[in-house]
């Protein structure tokens, strides 16, 4: 892990390339008057696992009952352009 330590003014002047390396992994160190005031870091992946559970089992079997038929894009009469984006 890379740390960078800069003044507030070259942070201001180099805003967009440290974002590009925050992106990437490095952590910025942002110092005022010789003094620590702030972090840039990369924000953390996380994985809410309850609400991915939840919602995996609010899904099942959600596709048992889809006929293709009944697509409203593909129905007699529609525009017939309209059922070709998903062919």
């Amino acid at each position: 892990m890379n740390t960078i330590r800069l003044s507030a003014t070259a942070t201001r002047n180099k805003f967009f390339e440290l974002l590009n390396q925050v992106a990437l992994g490095t952590h910025v160190i942002i110092e005022k008057d010789s003094k620590e005031v702030a972090v840039l870091s990369p924000k953390k992946q996380t994985v809410d696992w309850t609400a991915l559970r939840k919602a995996s089992k609010a899904v099942h079997g959600i596709w048992k009952d889809y006929d293709e038929k009944d697509n409203p894009l593909r129905r007699p009469g529609a525009w017939p352009t309209l059922g070709k984006w998903d062919k």
